[in-house]
């Protein structure tokens, strides 16, 4: 005789994939609004000290259709010209992953994943404004076909979608801005004008350009759109908290990584090269991949003591290669990527240790 349970036997959590997704856009709307401003107040300085906008730039011809003088831009001026930054690069994204989303939904029989809408948000948030629409195409349009829609759509990828995406692209055109006259701070697609400046001339370089630390936490210095206000990220990384949607042992890992191996290379470096912890947190895309993909389910340990070790091992990587490495100064793309694919052996040795330890306690 078969017997049937007229009660459900599954645990049912307070998060549900609707409620994820709504926090998740909550938490990046500061970041998103950080993005414009700056990229606007940035992009009219540049212009200003190029003495007018480049000929053929279709951007600089969105921005002079509505008669902004750029010699003394206002508030509307700059989130006008930060808008046309950010809006296209966000649009061609949406219709590059919609459109492969689409493809693998029909041939799947399976729904729209709406998710997609905050793939693509990353992903323009890690672009640098002056990126080329055949890049936004090739990387958003990467993300969706080879890491999430092969493995069965959102939700079932080991790597965050946009990581990928924009991982291809800095592999691909790893120096397609250093020519760039506006953008003269960025080094690629890779760079930040802290991180640029710091490869140059070490934090003595930093100092000379007029850039503080506090500058750098608010963000008002050139770099990929999303990464350059740690102010707005915090905020978001806040909504992340609350909701339970990020794990703190995750974040703190990552700080105490980055504490850790930034003092022992400033100790042992015998001066070349050194750089406190406190910098490393400002610099680059650090902050906002470290909230906002970091944090990613699919791309990281399940159980605490994971956490703490992926977290910890992530802050010590990136710290070695933007001191060592010149060729890719930020770093921050690259380690995330190593780590994430980590995270199912961190929790396999983590749940070794843990049944062996049962054990000996029985015995």
């Amino acid at each position: 005789m078969t017997l049937i349970n007229a009660t459900t036997v599954h645990i049912h959590s307070g998060n549900s994939i609707g409620r994820i997704r709504r926090l998740r856009l909550l938490a990046i709307i500061p970041v998103l609004i950080a993005a414009v401003i700056n990229t606007g107040y940035q992009y009219l300085l540049a212009v200003q000290a190029n003495g007018g906008f480049l000929a053929g730039e279709w951007r600089g011809g969105l921005v002079q259709f509505f008669n902004i003088d750029y010699s003394s831009p206002g508030g509307a001026s700059i989130v006008i010209a930060g808008l046309v930054h950010v809006i296209p690069v966000f649009a061609i994204a949406m219709l590059a992953g919609g459109f492969c989303e689409r493809l693998f939904a029909d041939n799947r029989n399976r729904p729209f994943d709406k998710g997609i809408l905050y793939t693509a948000l990353l992903f323009t948030l890690l672009m640098p404004p002056g990126v080329a629409v055949f890049h936004i195409i090739f990387g958003m349009a990467f993300a969706i076909i080879v890491a999430q829609g092969i493995f069965g759509g959102e939700g079932r990828a080991f790597l965050n979608p946009a990581l990928v995406g924009v991982a291809i692209v800095q592999i691909s055109f790893p120096a397609a801005l250093t020519s760039h006259p506006l953008w003269t701070g960025l080094n690629g697609y890779a760079g930040s004008k802290e991180l640029a400046l710091y490869h140059q001339q070490n934090l003595e370089g930093v100092a000379w350009s007029g850039l503080d630390w506090w500058q750098a936490f608010l963000g008002s210095s050139q770099g990929l759109m999303g990464s350059t206000s740690v102010l707005a990220v915090l905020l978001g990384a806040m909504v992340l908290l609350y909701g339970r949607i990020a794990s703190w042992r995750l974040l703190a890992g990552q700080l105490l990584g980055v504490i850790l191996a930034a003092s022992v290379f400033n100790l042992l470096g015998g001066g070349i090269r050194d750089l406190p912890w406190y910098w490393h947190l400002v610099m680059g895309s650090y902050a906002f991949a470290a909230v906002f993909i970091a944090t990613d389910p699919s791309s990281s340990a399940a159980t605490n003591a994971g956490r703490w070790a992926q977290g910890i091992l992530l802050g010590i990587l990136l710290v070695l290669m933007r001191v060592l490495n010149d060729s890719h100064p930020d770093s921050v793309i690259p380690v995330l990527l190593l780590v994430s694919m980590t995270a199912p052996l961190i929790d396999h040795i983590v749940m070794w240790f843990n049944i062996r330890r049962r054990e000996l306690n029985r015995g």
